[in-house]
């Protein structure tokens, strides 16, 4: 938690502050306070995340080290040289290891003992969880908790989970179909997912500015990325695998497995989104399938990104994002483009899910 930093959790928890300054509309202050502002990008989450882990921030307060809001806002050229930064990175990240902790608790209740001790230990849940030092933890924690309870049949608690879930970041609505038959379809269970989603937004409705970010979201364009004869295919997929699980009645378990592995071959994802599905997949966990998740972490250690390798252990030293990054070498010092590498490890990738697929359904027949 400490020895590792990333440029986002500094960005996130600079907006986060003005909770507790009484400001509640964080889109319209960002964009009516830019020339006085010392960071100046939009806030590009739902509401509901800036209002709880804005709250989390504020309830942090008294264990923040000296000079800490001095360098949250600090963004120019001595950023980074604080001496309180390792202790700054293991407060802000907290709440992550809760989250993370209850995760693993829901897991064992699920999976088991293996699948329980695989995810607090392995490298790539920690790496994506502290290193990079994002709040993905915390949706995906109640989108396990959710998937739990709907295993109880207390779909109340189900879709409301997943609905708070949906409305920190929306990727738990491509969970929601697989939700609503996995046993019995019901209406209600539509109202309890849509309700927290609706009283988050519902206040911001008006608000041009929230709109614009929520339908420019990332996750919405990137979905549609891959094409071919300019069909997405990410789409096409999904649907046949949502199929087979309406019609075939296929587990639920490998139908959520299958979308990890569709994910992880045709979205152009950002690292920590690995982390999404991930907790629904380790159930199948192989040889085969720890091969897949390397070569989807070394898709990131490709990207032109200080903080994607050295760069994360700026906390011990600043002189490390100052390294040579795998991007650099690889481009400056062998001649290579290191985007078209990436995009043969994504063939691979889909390949090796492929053969992986094949091999649970010969392990299955």
């Amino acid at each position: 938690m400490p020895w590792f930093f990333h440029p986002d959790i500094k960005s996130q928890h600079f907006h986060f502050q003005f909770l507790s300054h009484g400001i509640v509309n964080i889109f319209s202050y960002v964009e009516n306070n830019k020339k006085t502002l010392p960071y100046t990008d939009t806030f590009n989450y739902l509401p509901l995340t800036y209002l709880s882990l804005g709250t989390i921030h504020t309830l942090l307060k008294p264990f923040y080290a000296p000079q800490f809001y001095t360098w949250l806002n600090d963004w120019g050229v001595n950023q980074n040289n604080y001496s309180n930064l390792i202790y700054y990175m293991f407060v802000l990240k907290l709440p992550y290891l809760i989250f993370d902790l209850i995760c693993g608790i829901y897991l064992l209740k699920l999976f088991g003992d293996k699948v329980y001790k695989f995810w607090l230990f392995n490298p790539l849940t920690i790496y994506l969880i502290y290193c990079l030092g994002n709040f993905d933890i915390v949706p995906v924690c109640l989108s396990v908790m959710a998937y739990y309870f709907l295993t109880k049949n207390k779909n109340f608690l189900s879709f409301l989970l997943l609905g708070i879930a949906s409305a920190l970041k929306l990727y738990p609505l491509l969970l929601l179909p697989y939700f609503l038959f996995y046993k019995k379809f019901s209406i209600k269970n539509i109202f309890y997912y849509f309700l927290p989603i609706i009283l988050s937004i519902a206040p911001f409705l008006t608000n041009q500015l929230f709109i614009k970010t929520f339908t420019s979201s990332g996750l919405s364009q990137l979905l549609l990325n891959q094409r071919i004869f300019n069909i997405p295919i990410f789409p096409v997929f999904y649907l046949i695998i949502f199929l087979f699980y309406f019609i075939k009645k296929i587990d639920i378990n490998k139908s959520l497995l299958f979308l990890f592995l569709i994910f992880i071959c045709f979205v152009p994802f950002h690292t920590q989104w690995l982390l999404w599905f991930l907790p629904f997949a380790l159930f199948a966990f192989n040889p085969l399938f720890a091969l897949l998740l390397s070569l989807s972490l070394l898709i990131n250690f490709l990207l032109d990104d200080s903080f994607a390798f050295f760069g994360t252990l700026l906390p011990i030293n600043q002189y490390f994002q100052h390294l040579s990054t795998p991007y650099q070498i690889i481009r400056f010092r062998f001649l290579q483009n290191p985007t078209t590498i990436q995009t043969y490890l994504k063939y691979l990738i889909t390949l090796i899910s492929a053969l992986f697929i094949f091999q649970k359904h010969d392990k299955n027949n």
